[in-house]
């Protein structure tokens, strides 16, 4: 009997500057474009490839057509982290809705800046793909989330709640912190 060698899918992208065909090995994996060298960035990936997987399904009522932010949402707030972390920051002037948008639209920068890492699916065009969302750099994150919110007095119990809804350590979260309190 022949073994069957497995042949790679080559998925095919549209370069957002120059609208080339940019040929990937595997979905996520960042690749320059052959005509303009731009970066094809994972943000800019699962874009197009969201719009790929809602298009046979889109007459289907039960679904919402999935865009980045929304993914990108519905996995950074998956069981409860979202509320985790709000009540950790607790901002002052801002309401969980507000919060969830911003915090959303900075993990899209994260997975482009690569502080937030977004693994994609084997088959990101199956009936139910599984991405995953993973903080590789918390403190990072932590510096983030606290530029966004300069109203929040930013001491130990704050960054211990940050790092608990990351689920990074504590210690990597304080670190840097210290000195930072506002008077």
């Amino acid at each position: 009997m022949a073994a069957k060698t497995k042949t790679k899918t080559q998925i095919e992208f549209t370069c957002p500057n120059c609208s080339a065909t940019v040929s990937v090995e595997r979905a996520g994996a960042v690749t320059a474009c052959p005509a303009c060298k731009q970066k094809l960035g994972k943000v800019a990936q699962l874009d197009q490839l969201l719009a790929r997987w809602w298009e046979p399904r889109r007459w289907r009522a039960d679904l919402v057509k999935p865009n980045v932010p929304y993914l990108i949402e519905r996995l950074w707030t998956a069981n409860g982290q979202g509320e985790r972390l709000y009540l950790g920051v607790s901002p002052k002037y801002t309401n969980y809705d507000i919060f969830r948008n911003m915090v959303t639209r900075l993990m899209v920068r994260g997975i482009d800046d690569g502080w937030a890492s977004l693994t994609f699916p084997a088959d990101p065009l199956a009936e139910d793909p599984q991405y995953v969302l993973t903080i590789v750099d918390s403190e990072r994150f932590a510096e983030s989330v606290e530029k966004l919110f300069p109203e929040v007095d930013w001491d130990e119990p704050v960054s211990v709640a940050v790092a608990d809804a990351v689920g990074a350590t504590p210690t990597a979260a304080k670190r840097g912190k210290k000195g930072k309190k506002k008077s």
